[in-house]
This record gives C-alpha cells, structure tokens and sequence, in this order.
C-alpha cells in the first residue's frame, strides 16, 4: 500500500495541489474590475422572455416587451428605485417615445398615442416611425412629417424622390434619413435642427438581404459631420460584421458621395483585434469623446460571447477598445444613462436580463464583494478551463515519440542493455530526449492569450523556460523517489513522461487554449 502511495499517491497530490491553484485563481479574477474605474457588471433583476426594446427620457428608461412599457428609475448606486407599468401593446420592431404617461407608437398603419388606457389614431396611413428624446417624425412613402409634443399639431417637413426607409435621431434634433434608392441600397440625407435637409444624398448604404447596414450613429459638432455604421453581411452561410466611418464638413454635405472607411478594433490589454464588432453609438464618458461597441469577448469562459466595450473617438482607422462588462453571454441594446452608469440587456439564449455598470465609488466596492453567482462564475470557469487543457494532452502527444521510437530501436537491437539492474542509461536517454520536446511548444504555448489569462506567478521574464524546468525537477524528484525498482525501462519512461503530461496540463495547461 505505502508503494502504491509512493507511486500514484504523490503524483495525485500534486496535481490537486494545479487544480485547486486554478480555481483558487479564478476566484480572485471574478472579483478583479473590467477597467480601473468601473465597476463589475451588477443585475438590476429586470428580465423578459422576448426580446425588450428600449426609450430612455426625463431620467428614466422604458423598456417595452411582453405587452406592458415599464418604467424604471434607476439610482447612482444603480438599483431600481421605482418600477411602473404602461398597460400598452408596443408594435415589435418599431421605435416608441413616452414620457412615462402618454405613449406614441405605430400600430397597424396609424400613428397611435395612448393616454390612460385610451388609443387615439394621430395620422393614419403611415409607412415608418423614428423617435428622439423630444422628436417625433413619421412617414408615409417618401413624405417625412413631424409630430410636436408639445402643441399636438402635424407638420410635413420634406418630401423626397423616393419612399423613406429609416430615420436617427440624435438628442439636439439633428437627424440622418435613409431613402430607397433601388432593391439593395439607400440614399443617405443630413437634416439639421431646424429641419432642413441636404437637397442631394451623402453617402450610399447596402441594404440587401447578404449585405446590409444594421444601425447607424453620429454626430456633428464644430462644422463636421461623422457617421459610423454598422455593416452585417453573409458570404457562402458565413456571417461577418463591420464598422465604418465616414467624415465630412456640413457645408459640403451633397457635393459628393463619400465612401466609408473600415474601422479595426483592438482589445487595449492584449493587443489583438476584436472580432465581429457592431452595435456603434457616440457617448461621452468621462467628458470625452468616445464610441460604444459591442464585439466577441476573448476571456476565459466567454464562449463567443458579445460584449460591450467604448474605444476614445480618434481620427484614426485602428482603434482600442477596453471591456467594459462582465457578462458572459450576448450583450444588447446599451444606453448611457449618465456620465458615469452604463445599462444593457444581457441575453442568455432564453431570458433577457437588464445589467449595469458605474464609475461610482460605492458601486466600484460592492461589485468586487463574492455573492453565489460570482462563485458559481468562478468554477464553471476552472472547469472549462480544464476541459480545454485537454487538448494539450493531445497536442503534446508527439512529445513521447522520439523516445519510445529510441527505446523500441534499442529493444530491437541491444536488448542486453534492458537486462541490466536498476536504471538503464537508455531510460535516462529517453528521458533527457523528452524533457528537450516541449520546449520546441513553448512559442505556441506561450502565446498572447496565456499571458493575459494566465496568474501572475507564471508570467515573468524567462518564465516560458524556468516553468519547464521547475516541471522537470519536480518530475524528476517524484519519479527517483516513486519508480518501482523491479520496473523495466520502458514502464519507467512512461512513468516519468507521464507524470510530466499531467502536471503540464493541470498547471500550464489551462491557460493554453481557450475552446469555450
């Protein structure tokens, strides 16, 4: 029994000692912040089954879905400090404008307010909506309208050449109009505050079923115009999305048409390029200029997931992106609700769950306290992790095959050298041969996502070797003291190799390869 201890036990011993490092570790990390000065994503225990959409005014969001318009008031140390419910129907797929009493909205063709429970049809025959926080504009064919909140009156604003597609709204009034131009694309017009429009378009936008433009903001301060648009396009089943940018004077708005230029993103801390980026919007955070994007996360567990990161607006094609949540799932729908608190609903494949972040002090502190789910978080993440290093078993497989090629030639060839007592010197031949293998894997295995995911305490000057030679001595130890005497060369190589593959896989392992 105390060989067998010998043999297995303190092998097992230490590897447990990897695993439990592992999630040691990745207890800490779920309490470590996105950035510096935000807080770690909060739920706000707003959910929905379909899919929500979202109004923000007078300090409050509306969220519609299932039905009713709920009206939330969330706080600076974000919590829901009052919740109402709008008993009205809004039309999936259209935009809506409330004010937490009256709700505007499309419906069945007609421009419909609802005030206590009462419809009242405001235009009938309208062919498209779009609302801003104090603007209201409809359509019917390519005649675009305005409705005033404030006297209750119908204004025709512009006619166009051809039937109105889309509107955005910006909050000072400023709008970008979108008209049909044939089957698969859109003239793009600039319409100012005071509603006038630019007599020609500015820009072409593809709106075909394989390639077309999926949501648009911008912005124009101090003469110039900037637009950035999402692109989402599918070649041969495969889907890809863009962000493109395109910069004008408003004085020559019209003068030409202006081609887009592709933005690039990269993840700040590691450097490399952020994938399928969409979701763009202008936000001021911290009194700059920044954008809000959303584009695959690349950290532990996140499996293809889509989060939310802000990059500073620069004259630049390539930008950097920081994380700003901590969610693991598909991020939808963002909305700055001040300076310093962010809110977006996070999809799980099922549910619809409202979560929030913020530069407030209070809130920074309490989000890096453990609950359930963050303890929960930590663990699924060690074991994806470990399922992962899986293929590091099956990767370093080739790492055994000069030696056994070895010991397979000698055992042809010089069997006399296997017959001698104790330990052969082609059994430290094949050993020393081994030990050389994985350093021919330390470039792969040592790649950017092991130094971003990978403790502290494995990333340092030289540390791709020295963590090999620490692996080596311990091995070495453990297979001087374990190894069965009366063992052969062959079951003592494979002991030693053996146990080397799973330490490896227990401590270098998991910070390998990120399968989920």
């Amino acid at each position: 029994m105390r060989e067998k201890m010998k043999v297995f036990g303190i092998p097992l011993g230490v590897m447990v000692l990897f695993v439990a490092a592992l999630f040691v570790h990745q207890l800490f990390l779920v309490k470590e912040l996105p950035q510096p000065d935000w807080s770690r994503s909060l739920p706000l225990d707003i959910t929905a089954e379909e899919k929500p959409q979202v109004f923000q005014n007078n300090e409050e969001l509306y969220v519609s879905s299932e039905g009713q318009v709920h009206a939330l008031t969330i706080t600076d140390e974000l919590t829901v400090s009052n919740e109402k419910r709008i008993d009205t129907k809004i039309t999936r797929g259209y935009p809506f404008w409330t004010d937490g009493k009256q709700v505007i909205y499309y419906k069945n063709g007609n421009l419909v307010l609802t005030l206590n429970q009462k419809d009242e049809i405001l235009s009938k025959e309208i062919t498209g909506l779009g609302t801003g926080t104090d603007k209201i504009y409809f359509w019917k064919k390519e005649k675009l309208f305005q409705y005033g909140l404030k006297e209750g009156s119908i204004d025709e604003v512009y006619t166009f050449q051809s039937e109105i597609s889309d509107i955005h709204i910006e909050a000072d009034g400023t709008s970008v109009i979108q008209v049909k131009k044939d089957d698969t694309h859109d003239s793009v017009y600039y319409m100012d505050e005071k509603g006038e429009v630019t007599e020609k378009p500015f820009m072409i936008v593809n709106t075909a079923p394989n390639k077309k433009m999926d949501g648009l903001t911008f912005k124009a301060e101090d003469g110039e115009l900037n637009v950035l648009y999402n692109e989402k396009s599918r070649t041969q089943g495969t889907l890809s999305y863009n962000v493109y940018k395109v910069q004008a004077p408003l004085q020559e708005l019209g003068a030409s048409i202006l081609t887009g230029s592709k933005l690039e993103f990269v993840n700040k801390s590691t450097g490399e390029k952020l994938v399928s980026p969409g979701g763009v919007q202008f936000v001021k955070l911290g009194g700059e200029d920044s954008i809000l994007f959303t584009s695959e996360g690349q950290q532990v567990g996140d499996n293809s997931s889509i989060r939310l990161y802000s990059a500073p607006f620069e004259d630049a094609d390539t930008l950097e992106g920081t994380s700003l949540n901590t969610t693991k799932h598909v991020t939808y729908f963002p909305v700055q609700l001040t300076d310093e608190s962010l809110v977006w609903f996070n999809y799980d494949g099922g549910t619809y769950e409202l979560y929030g972040a913020s530069q407030n002090e209070q809130v920074v502190s309490e989000s890096t306290e453990w609950s359930g789910r963050s303890v929960r978080e930590a663990l699924n993440n060690g074991v994806l992790m470990m399922f992962s290093s899986i293929v590091t078993t099956l990767t370093s497989f080739y790492w055994f095959l000069p030696s056994l090629f070895l010991l397979i030639l000698l055992y042809i060839f010089r069997p006399n050298v296997f017959e001698k007592d104790g330990i052969s010197w082609a059994e430290y031949a094949s050993i020393i041969i081994f030990l050389l293998m994985p350093i021919t894997y330390t470039s792969k295995a040592m790649n950017p996502y092991f130094y971003q995911v990978a403790p502290e305490y494995f990333v340092f000057p030289g540390s791709s070797y020295a963590l090999l030679l620490l692996l080596s001595v311990i091995t070495w130890v453990i297979w001087k003291k374990g190894r069965d005497p009366e063992w052969g060369s062959f079951a003592g190589a494979f002991y030693f190799m053996g146990i080397y593959v799973l330490f490896y896989i227990t401590s270098i392992g998991p910070y390998i390869f990120n399968l989920f």
